[in-house]
């Protein structure tokens, strides 16, 4: 549980940099194709508020069956309210379940 807490703790960091638009702390942690001017785009259309701590309660997490990892959603908060905007995420961990990346894979309407 320890390390779904400092997982959670990477994404409300990441979440932080969203909603300020911090493009050049993102960038590092885009994968699978994402890039700055896909995030601009998508964020552009909406006003993205950070969640209320409790929020983070409501987190997906899947583990990966090999123990590598974590893949997790997290639906965004615009205006103030949860919203079908989905971040989905991945940390991946090393054999002492030390987190060792972070990464935005994808930001999509569910």
């Amino acid at each position: 549980m320890q390390t779904q807490n400092k997982i959670k703790e990477l994404l409300l960091e990441t979440i932080l940099e969203l909603v300020k638009c911090d493009f050049i702390a993102i960038q590092g942690k885009l994968q699978n194709g994402l890039t700055i001017n896909d995030l601009r785009e998508e964020l552009g259309l909406w006003a993205l508020t950070v969640p209320p701590d409790a929020a983070y309660e409501n987190v997906a997490f899947y583990k990966y069956n090999d123990g590598s990892g974590y893949a997790l959603e997290f639906e965004l908060w615009i205006d103030n309210q949860s919203s079908d905007l989905t971040l989905s995420c991945e940390a991946l961990l090393d054999e002492n379940q030390k987190i060792v990346s972070f990464t935005i894979e994808n930001l999509h309407v569910l």
